[in-house]
């Protein structure tokens, strides 16, 4: 959890702020009190929560949010709202009295590195290829989804908003400043830190983009000129990372390995709906090896056999995972710390910065 793993936390005017840590833990606050530990708290809405909740993206990276709502043995989780940085977009109406609000949000893979999730310790369900309205939150995996864990959203009806920010705290207008700044550097402009300060780097990097892209020149970084560099980012985002593509008829679980500061890093399940693709590294690839292991499920979610064996891409290298969505550190003693002992395949990339992986 933190920048690049973000998480949420809270304050005492009611009003959310999630922060997101990369090297820090990530948390959600609201607007005063910081609540310390990740997700701690659950809040009961007051009766005037029937009006819109907005999402407010204080953060360096385009967002995209979902929502969910606990009404006694009822639950349903809704998504996705994408909010540009310095930008509050309306989320599903709140809930009605006596029941609990919960949110979770994840940056866009335009964004070059790893996912910033920011997220808390209540699970519900998701799905990560398309915009969702679920009911339950209970064998996500099993009905075809993706468990993702949400944090609970304290907030008031005269401040009925969440904000997602980072380490940094930075404002609206820093906001905006820090998402060109992170776009410009997606694209491959030279920024140094990312801090919402339009210094001359950035200055001159935008100067350069708007002659490049026939755009009127402008210092004002408006969000309209946002989603022209989300749209380079995105452009350039194509060329870059570890693609995994299902040529089956099946769905297909995936989990992949890497080496990261001089120790083994596993990551998954990431879920692959057949004839699709996905992007499971999103940057370029500086390594040679990477480690990948899937498997084919049937409806019901359980492994599909064919020919009486199970329906696998691994092989001989041994990493750790677990059933349900995990980042693990290290190889070794995985089921002395209560995780399985899975046989990746090894994927020698070469030297190439894109490498496309089939399953068939």
């Amino acid at each position: 959890m933190g920048l690049a793993h973000s998480f949420l936390e809270g304050t005492a005017e009611m009003v959310l702020r999630v922060k997101n840590p990369s090297m820090w833990r990530s948390s959600i606050v609201l607007v005063s009190v910081l609540f310390g530990c990740l997700m701690s708290n659950t809040l009961s809405l007051n009766s005037a929560a029937a009006e819109t909740v907005k999402l407010c993206n204080y953060t360096s990276y385009v967002l995209e949010a979902a929502t969910a709502v606990q009404d006694g043995n009822a639950s349903q989780s809704k998504g996705w709202v994408r909010m540009f940085p310095g930008k509050c977009e309306a989320a599903p109406p709140a809930p009605s009295s006596g029941a609990e609000l919960f949110v979770y949000a994840r940056s866009l893979k335009v964004h070059a590195g790893d996912v910033q999730n920011f997220t808390g310790a209540e699970r519900f369900c998701i799905r990560n290829d398309a915009n969702f309205e679920i009911n339950g939150r209970r064998e996500c995996r099993m009905r075809g989804y993706v468990a993702a864990d949400f944090s609970p959203a304290e907030y008031s009806s005269k401040k009925n908003q969440i904000f997602f920010s980072e380490s940094y705290n930075f404002n609206r207008k820093q906001a905006q400043v820090a998402g060109a700044q992170r776009l410009l550097s997606d694209i491959g402009y030279e920024i140094g830190v990312i801090d919402g300060f339009a210094g001359r780097r950035t200055r001159d990097s935008l100067k350069d983009f708007q002659n490049k892209n026939d755009l009127k020149q402008s210092q004002t970084i408006t969000q309209n000129l946002l989603a022209k560099l989300f749209e380079k980012a995105e452009e350039t985002s194509k060329s870059r990372g570890l693609q995994l593509c299902n040529d089956t008829p099946h769905l297909v679980w995936s989990a992949i390995g890497f080496v990261s500061k001089d120790n083994f890093t596993t990551q998954g399940w990431l879920k692959i709906p057949s004839d699709e693709c996905i992007r499971a590294i999103n940057k370029s690839l500086l390594d040679r090896y990477y480690f990948v292991y899937a498997e084919a499920v049937d409806k019901q979610g359980k492994l599909l056999l064919q020919g009486g064996k199970p329906l696998i891409w691994g092989g001989t290298f041994n990493l750790c995972t677990k059933p349900t969505r995990f980042t693990i550190e290290g190889r070794n003693e995985c089921a002395e710390k209560g995780f399985d002992k899975t046989g990746f395949m090894k994927i020698d990339t070469g030297k190439e910065q894109k490498w496309i992986m089939r399953f068939e």
